[in-house]
């Protein structure tokens, strides 16, 4: 799974989830439903992106060096914080697939989205999930060895790749039926 796909699906569906959070099972229905959401979800954010909000959007949910990747719940604090009709507008539609927020909406992509990247990465990048086992040693005086212009992307590839790492099996059971059906949502444009 390469970091551009992974960034520019983030980015089109604006809004992963800190794994401490992860108390219950990912259930069947709970998949469906975020599944079922994501084509007028989709919507708003392009809706977002003609009004010109992307940006913020993608400065605040990019991880920062140390930090878990989680774009779905730090999205939707991003547009609470700054655009609470939209922050209404996101509540108002995942409402209608059965979630009874924006957040509890987040926290249940986030899991699917993590489940479904693991997936992706065992089977065709598990470099990806290597790489994040080989820099768990590794302190942040090793990235002053990485030039500047490089830096901001290695935090961010590590970053992606220590959350994937860290994906309960449970979760990648519960998702990997939905893998082709993701496959699909994921590769439209």
């Amino acid at each position: 799974m390469r970091a551009s796909f992974t960034f520019s699906f983030m980015f089109i569906f604006l809004l992963a989830l800190p794994l401490g959070a992860q108390a219950s099972t990912l259930g069947q229905t709970a998949i469906e439903a975020y599944i079922d959401s994501l084509e007028p979800v989709r919507q708003l954010g392009e809706r977002l992106q003609s009004e010109g909000k992307q940006s913020f959007l993608e400065r605040e949910i990019t991880p920062r060096n140390g930090e878990l990747f989680d774009p779905h719940t730090r999205g939707v604090k991003a547009l609470q914080r700054e655009s609470a009709d939209d922050y209404s507008e996101l509540g108002r539609i995942v409402r209608q697939y059965g979630f009874t927020s924006a957040e509890s909406w987040a926290l249940t992509g986030d899991r699917v989205v993590l489940a479904y990247g693991a997936i992706k990465a065992e089977a065709e990048s598990p470099e990806i999930l290597q790489l994040a086992q080989q820099m768990q040693g590794m302190g942040p005086q090793m990235l002053q060895l990485v030039p500047p212009e490089m830096r901001q992307q290695m935090e961010q590839a590590v970053s992606i790749a220590r959350t994937l790492a860290q994906v309960p099996a449970a979760d990648k059971r519960s998702v990997r039926p939905y893998t082709a059906q993701l496959d699909r949502v994921f590769s439209q444009p």
